[in-house]
């Protein structure tokens, strides 16, 4: 029998396991790395002498070659070719982008035990950007051997637009759904495009409908990491899913909201009231920004911003509405 399990379907803890079995060089951005150190040693000896900036680079990249268990009795050229494979492990921006990768591709978080899940990734996202920005990629690898690199950076930043409900680049939108560059590109064209394009990107609310019925997608579940229990059987098929916004303190749009007999959804001073719950979330998943209002824990009634979508089951929507006395 043809297994049909999607990869939004796949647990946390199953994907940590499969980012750590298939971390390779389809993924590892280490040879990058490994390229750039060459061209920097190269561009210090053309600067002060092979002997000077020999010594220089053995200091430089000593954790990593002993690392890597590199033998000192050979040139440090030599010696990095041993550790490349260490890149990730043993230099700290290779950590870092290690860990990225598991954002990027599997959409789960390896955050430090200290640090909050959102900064860190934030934070990891425009490290690599700025890194990038500042590598003369161009200049030093002339063939631009720089694909794994330039691809999580490119995932990374846009995994992470469309968790904060920001427009999404067409060649991220095109692997996150398993479809070709060329097949996106038709998709925003002609009378029966899928997507309508703005400054050319994707709206986040139209390219995660559409990543919705996408079995190679693989949701972003860094947040469920540590949602409450009635949230756990979303690692499970899901019955009636829904894609809900999601405000910054893990609130959700639910059908317990309704006020005096209707939803309030758009930012203040363009509000509207919204009697059924499917067009006021259809109003919301048409919104640049989704804001709806929601009451707090004191019962104070205020506006939200989503900061990410989430697929859920209906019928968790409709236990938290009962569970707010709708």
């Amino acid at each position: 029998m043809t297994d049909t399990k999607r990869n939004a379907d796949i647990s946390g803890g199953e994907r940590r396991e499969m980012f750590h079995d298939s971390f390779d060089n389809d993924i590892d951005a280490g040879p990058t790395l490994a390229n750039l150190l060459r061209a920097t040693g190269d561009y210090l000896a053309s600067i002060v002498g092979e002997d000077q900036a020999a010594k220089a680079m053995e200091v430089a990249l000593a954790p990593l070659f002993q690392g890597a268990g590199s033998r000192g009795s050979i040139g440090w050229r030599a010696r990095l070719d041993d550790a490349v494979n260490h890149c990730f492990s043993e230099l700290p921006i290779g950590q870092r982008l290690h860990d990225l990768a598991a954002y990027a591709y599997y959409g789960i978080s390896f955050a430090p035990e200290d640090d909050e899940d959102e900064a860190w990734l934030h934070a990891a996202v425009a490290e690599i950007d700025a890194f990038i920005a500042r590598s003369p990629l161009a200049l030093w690898l002339p063939e631009n051997d720089a694909p794994q690199l330039e691809r999580l950076a490119l995932l990374a930043r846009n995994r992470w637009a469309l968790d904060t409900g920001r427009a999404v680049e067409p060649a991220a939108l095109a692997v996150f759904g398993g479809v070709s560059e060329g097949r996106m590109r038709n998709m925003m064209s002609g009378a029966k495009r899928t997507f309508t394009p703005e400054d050319g990107r994707i709206p986040a609310a139209a390219a995660l409908e559409w990543l919705a019925g996408r079995a190679e997608f693989w949701t972003s579940i860094w947040r469920d990491q540590h949602l409450p229990d009635q949230f756990e059987r979303n690692s499970l098929p899901l019955d009636r899913p829904v894609f809900v916004p999601v405000a910054r303190d893990e609130s959700v749009f639910h059908p317990g909201l309704r006020r005096n007999g209707a939803y309030t959804v758009g930012p203040k001073g363009a509000e509207m009231h919204v009697v059924d719950f499917d067009d006021a979330l259809l109003a919301l998943q048409r919104m640049p920004g989704a804001y709806w209002r929601r009451p707090n824990d004191a019962g104070a009634w205020g506006v939200v911003r989503a900061v990410d979508w989430r697929r859920i089951d209906m019928s968790d929507l409709e236990a938290l509405a009962a569970g707010a006395g709708c």
